[in-house]
């Protein structure tokens, strides 16, 4: 059987990551993170992996890397970690012989959560501007991104306009919105500082950028909005129905193929690129 691009593992293992989480939803987390750290040695697809808490922050480490997250890890992220985390999102972000990243790229990380997508693509990427606006995920960030010269780690949303703005907190980490969150009660607001792409390439002296991948909890409309004139040649945007229930993928393509862009869709994200 072949491996398959995304998510990077067969189906049989995807079902078994699935079900596990579901039957330790309601254990505490000590005792999730060591359910998980053996199974994520039960099958040669998984990224065999030891968790130890840290405050209120977890460390995940796998592949002689240490990957930080704040604590609670949120269960729908227990079985991405298990996959490979940082491989999991730079598969998951890209369409190979279509959008990738590439040697001397500039990327931008909008929705950047602890990142596992600027992680690869700092490897790869000239520079890395990675965005995140909820301050437990940005310590987390700093920790990640600590001795990794070319990324720049922006504690801000990204949007259509520059301004403060108020974040509803989600119980789950990755659930932080401008917007009502999908999942959870809101259990605090925040005002943060957001910008837009086009303000930030102004303030920072960028020409342009590359690779812009978007995650935005429901705005994504919004941020590509703020890119303004500047026409990146590559998108990675999620599409979910985050918004009143409502996939933004077909006004995205409404708007992307008068700018010349070519559009594919793989699951639930969108990525076009700027034809020649």
């Amino acid at each position: 059987m072949t491996e398959p691009h995304f998510p990077n593992q067969p189906r049989a293992a995807l079902e078994l990551a699935l079900r596990l989480a579901a039957a330790t939803s309601t254990l505490p987390e000590s005792s999730r993170l060591a359910l998980f750290e053996v199974f994520s040695s039960c099958l040669p697809s998984f990224a065999p992996t030891t968790f130890r808490a840290e405050g209120t922050t977890v460390i995940a480490r796998q592949r002689e890397r240490e990957i930080a997250f704040p604590s609670p890890i949120p269960m729908v992220k227990l079985p991405l970690i298990v996959y490979g985390y940082e491989q999991l999102l730079q598969r998951k972000y890209c369409l190979p012989g279509f959008v990738e990243v590439e040697a001397g790229d500039v990327v931008v990380d909008c929705g950047a959560y602890v990142g596992g997508f600027s992680l690869s693509a700092a490897k790869v990427a000239a520079r890395v501007h990675a965005f995140e606006p909820d301050r437990d995920n940005v310590a987390s960030l700093r920790r990640n991104f600590a001795g990794i010269d070319n990324v720049s780690l922006n504690a801000a949303g990204l949007f259509s306009q520059t301004r403060k703005m108020l974040l509803n907190i989600s119980p789950n980490s990755v659930e932080h919105s401008l917007l009502a969150p999908d999942d959870g009660q809101v259990i605090e607001v925040r005002e943060i500082d957001v910008v837009t792409l086009k303000d930030y390439a102004g303030l920072h002296g960028v020409a342009e950028f590359d690779f812009v991948k978007i995650e935005a909890e429901g705005v994504e409309l919004e941020v590509f909005e703020g890119l303004g004139d500047l026409t990146p040649r590559k998108l990675a945007i999620d599409v979910s129905p985050e918004r009143d229930g409502v996939s933004p993928a077909d006004e995205f393509r409404d708007r992307l193929a008068p700018l010349g862009y070519e559009i594919r869709q793989r699951g639930l994200v969108m990525f076009a690129k700027l034809q020649q």
